[in-house]
């Protein structure tokens, strides 16, 4: 079939601004559902077309649409990140509808900011938007984007407007002078270059200047408190159960936003949609489908080129948009909704829900004779409750944060995210580790994790971090999950956080303390064990709490905490799993 390729197509906004797009078309006479995607990294660049192939779309009988948001590449405007997607994401999708030769069905694709920017046209309701397939995204900015457990998403947010956003914002910037064009050029090359021995570990945070000329909102963004109202314009997720739409959400275990993804699944199931909400969760990190994760290679079949040996990226969605908007429902009316790739075993598993109906809760308590300090210490996981047992005591001192080593990363590039070995990790005194004994068979757990944390600081304000390892025969530690609590944070409900308050904590009280861990699919082999990693930082990837009490937005000054993890009689401190 031949291809027509409409480039730079204006999009009119309702303001009169003009957006940019792509438009790939059947030249065949017909009438078909369009497919939209509309993202800041460029339509004409690899990653507008990473999902879905636009050419092979247009053969399988679709117009695909890809645009530049507002002030991005070749569209107008001025870009503030994320706030006029709501009405842009509108009138695009109404426009789409009306191109010639579409039916007037339009479905929507793309990940991560082009997976918020589906949400966000959804919860405008424009009338002839049918389906989305958002991917590794999420719907609350507290819960992984911007913030996580109170702790700021320091590593995430700076690698991704220097790196993915700035180089753009820098050649906007100087479009007629190439000398002060290469010039911006070098000083952002040499600010990327730097972010993780310089630009990560400013203090105070305001004071980062690599982004003042290029992405100024940043800093605004920055000094807002929790219950600006902000924020409650741009987090969608109390729409979700409003959205009348079939979805097929994607998303990673070792993606920065699986928590989101995961909640996403959950809104839109049991609310009666017309083609219900379907999940396919892979071993994946943010924006890379790969069988091999961090230094783990899962399989051929793990890899987003050839899911389960069937079909790549491309044909799932494919696949979606034909049942959605072809009525060619194909394998999806009999396959069952969720779809995961359980690590350790290494294959695919088809389920009726997430979490799996027939899971069960499976508590492991910490315990240590003499310290917990160091993978070599005596911390121990079991089944047993504790009885009389000392609390394990730590130093945590944020001029030395313990470092982010692998996990569901999104940070500068020297910083490889997925399972990568906790050795340097767990080699420090300011890490506690709990280890179970070698498993006698193999164990699967199969949905959400936390802990429960009896915990007590000498400071007004400190974070603790919580980390799920699968520990190897050999003694390699992979991360699997991991999580963060800041202590003054942990009253918020982070569904209404304008209606939270942070709280001081009071030095020296014990404070049981829920750490989010998410969850995760994971087989822990016999002769493996599993091991839960507790200390106060994880740093580049979340903000130092400087434990004085005051933001390291706005203050440098700080203090070393004393830390102590009880779990005794009283005191008990639990990992919490679901078994299968």
């Amino acid at each position: 079939m031949r291809v027509i390729v409409d480039k730079h197509v204006d999009v009119a906004m309702r303001d009169g601004t003009r957006l940019k797009a792509n438009v790939y078309r059947p030249d065949d006479g017909e009438r078909h559902p369009v497919l939209l995607t509309r993202l800041p990294y460029g339509k004409d660049l690899g990653l507008a077309t990473s999902l879905v192939d636009p050419l092979r779309a247009a053969e399988r009988g679709y117009i695909v649409v890809a645009q530049d948001v507002r002030g991005r590449f070749r569209s107008e405007g001025t870009f503030t990140p994320f706030e006029d997607e709501f009405h842009d994401g509108y009138d695009t999708v109404e426009w789409a509808a009306r191109l010639p030769g579409a039916d007037g069905q339009v479905g929507m694709f793309g990940a991560s900011y082009f997976g918020m920017t589906q949400w966000q046209a959804a919860v405008e309701r424009p009338p002839h938007l049918k389906t989305l397939v958002p991917a590794i995204t999420w719907g609350n900015f507290f819960r992984g984007a911007f913030r996580r457990g109170g702790a700021l998403e320091w590593g995430l947010w700076l690698a991704w407007l220097l790196a993915a956003i700035a180089p753009d914002a820098v050649m906007r910037r100087h479009p007629h002078d190439p000398l002060a064009l290469a010039a911006a050029g070098w000083q952002l090359a040499e600010e990327i270059d730097m972010l993780d021995s310089r630009g990560y570990w400013t203090l105070p945070l305001m004071d980062f200047r690599g982004l003042q000329n290029v992405v100024p909102s940043f800093y605004r963004q920055l000094q807002l408190t929790l219950d600006d109202p902000y924020w409650d314009r741009l987090n969608v997720d109390r729409y979700w159960s409003e959205m009348n739409l079939p979805v097929l959400v994607l998303g990673g275990w070792y993606d920065v936003f699986l928590g989101e993804t995961l909640r996403a699944y959950k809104a839109f199931s049991g609310h009666g949609r017309p083609f219900g909400p379907r999940l396919v969760i892979g071993p994946w990190t943010h924006g890379t489908f790969s069988g091999l994760t961090g230094d783990v290679n899962f399989g051929v079949a793990a890899s987003g080129a050839l899911i389960n040996l069937r079909e790549d990226v491309t044909a799932l969605h494919l696949r979606w948009f034909d049942a959605v908007l072809q009525g060619r429902a194909g394998t999806w009316a009999d396959e069952a909704p969720v779809q995961i790739f359980v690590m350790g075993e290494n294959r695919w598993r088809y389920l009726a829900d997430w979490p799996p109906p027939d899971v069960y809760p499976w508590n492991l308590f910490l315990h240590a004779r003499s310290g917990a300090n160091t993978a070599g210490g005596t911390g121990v996981l079991d089944e047993v409750p504790p009885v009389d047992e000392a609390p394990d005591r730590f130093f945590y001192d944020p001029m030395n944060p313990v470092p982010t080593v692998g996990g569901p990363l999104l940070l500068a590039g020297t910083f490889r995210p997925g399972p990568l070995d906790q050795a340097p990790v767990e080699s420090r005194p300011d890490v506690l580790c709990y280890t179970s004994a070698p498993l006698q068979e193999n164990v699967t757990v199969m949905g959400a994790v936390s802990v429960t944390l009896h915990a007590a600081t000498s400071a007004p304000d400190t974070d603790f971090v919580a980390r799920l390892v699968d520990v190897y025969p050999d003694g390699r530690a992979y991360p699997l999950t991991d999580g963060i609590l800041r202590l003054s944070a942990r009253e918020v409900n982070w569904d209404r956080p304008a209606d939270s308050q942070l709280r001081p904590a009071e030095p020296h009280r014990v404070y049981e303390l829920t750490i989010d861990l998410w969850a995760t699919a994971n087989t822990f082999l016999a002769g493996h064990r599993i091991r839960l990693d507790i200390t106060s930082s994880s740093f580049p990837r979340w903000d130092r709490n400087l434990n004085t009490g005051s933001s390291g937005i706005v203050s440098s000054a700080m203090a070393i905490a004393e830390q102590h993890v009880f779990h005794d009689r009283a005191h008990p401190s639990i990992l919490h799993l679901m078994r299968l």
